[in-house]
């Protein structure tokens, strides 16, 4: 507000009062002229009326006091105006903040029904993928072996099979055939990169690659079907280019291939994957190292090559066939891994319990490990006496 506005209310409250006030001298004047129509005119006379009349003096002064009065009430009425202007203009703040304010209420219920609706979609998503996932949990199921069939077969076995999301990248499979009138128990536990979907798809496409390899090719020898499977996994997979893309498949697996043929000689052969076993002389458990080789990715310049490994059928003899998922595991009090040599461990505290409590003590001491940590990959561990 301007100072020449700020002060017009004091300004004129002043002169107003100056002008109000000299109206008491002239009535002053007036009055006295009535004392003083008997007495001479003149000063002495008038100095005379003001000493026997002291009211007078009040009178002459008015202009002086009711100048200085309505002055202040200007100034009051200036300070009043300018608090009541700054209330106004406050107002008028206030006013256009809170509209501001009620815009953006208006957009964040707008961000907040979009992100209701979002959430709402995202549930409904969610809600169909693991419908889905539930479902591909139940065909993968049901494509495993009847482990009826399996205990029918082998003196003891016990199968410890933990997915990491529902459905897994890790299998196992089991024939019971007769070729030539020479009977073969042919025990598989596999390991696909990945897990999750892309691992539970590699699966499948290796579990009827065995069949093909086995059922219909009839190769039974553990290094030949693990040569054929990395042909099959190669050719499945090869880099080609699909929907104008070039697609290129890295994805395989690891396996373990135990082979009992005739109750008399036992085959084995790995990729990337190791045979743990005790027969009833061994106070440990012995070790049967996989190749170092892959079954599936990229095709390399170098031919992998699978070794067979043979022994002699001994009755009461332990077999341990497993993927990584459990050695791998992390937990324990510093939030490491299992570790190979831990499992070999446990396997060794009692040799002489049966397969049942040998599952029993696997699946405890996995859980138990892992506690709240969350598991690491999937995971199979077979476990067979002959």
């Amino acid at each position: 507000m301007p100072l020449s506005s700020r002060k017009s209310y004091t300004f004129k409250y002043s002169l107003f009062g100056i002008a109000f006030g000299f109206c008491f001298p002239v009535f002053s004047l007036l009055f006295d002229g009535l004392f003083l129509k008997e007495l001479p005119f003149s000063i002495e006379s008038f100095i005379n009326v003001h000493h026997l009349n002291p009211l007078h003096f009040i009178i002459d002064t008015a202009p002086i006091f009711l100048g200085i009065a309505f002055g202040f009430a200007g100034r009051n009425i200036d300070e009043v105006t300018e608090v009541r202007q700054d209330i106004e203009t406050y107002n008028e703040e206030l006013l256009q903040q809170n509209q501001i304010v009620t815009q953006y209420s208006h957009e964040l219920q707008a961000q907040s029904d979009k992100i209701k609706d979002q959430r709402v979609q995202v549930e409904k998503l969610f809600s169909d993928i693991q419908a889905s996932v539930r479902t591909a949990e139940r065909l993968q199921l049901a494509l495993l072996p009847d482990l009826s069939h399996m205990k029918a077969a082998f003196e003891e076995i016990f199968v410890f099979y933990k997915a990491k999301d529902i459905i897994s990248g890790d299998f196992y499979w089991f024939r019971n055939i007769t070729l030539e009138d020479n009977n073969y128990k042919i025990i598989i536990a596999a390991d696909c990169t990945g897990h999750g979907v892309p691992g539970a798809i590699m699966t499948i496409v290796g579990y009827f690659l065995l069949e093909r390899i086995i059922e219909k090719e009839k190769i039974v020898k553990p290094h030949q079907i693990l040569e054929a499977l990395n042909e099959g996994i190669t050719e499945a997979f090869m880099s080609s280019s699909s929907l104008d893309q070039t697609v290129k498949v890295r994805e395989g697996m690891d396996a373990s291939i135990l082979v009992i043929e005739n109750e008399q000689k036992i085959y084995y052969a790995g990729a990337n994957r190791p045979l743990y076993y005790r027969t009833p002389s061994d106070e440990t458990i012995q070790i049967i190292k996989g190749s170092r080789a892959a079954l599936g990715g990229e095709r390399r310049k170098k031919e992998k090559v699978f070794t067979l490994n043979t022994l002699e059928y001994q009755k009461e003899t332990q077999f341990y066939l497993f993927s990584d998922g459990y050695p791998d595991q992390f937990g324990g009090k510093n939030d490491k891994k299992f570790g190979s040599k831990r499992f070999r461990q446990l396997l060794n505290e009692n040799p002489s319990e049966s397969m049942s409590q040998m599952h029993t003590e696997i699946q405890s001491a996995f859980e138990t490990w892992k506690d709240k940590t969350a598991q690491t990959d999937d995971v199979v561990v077979v476990g067979i006496k002959i």
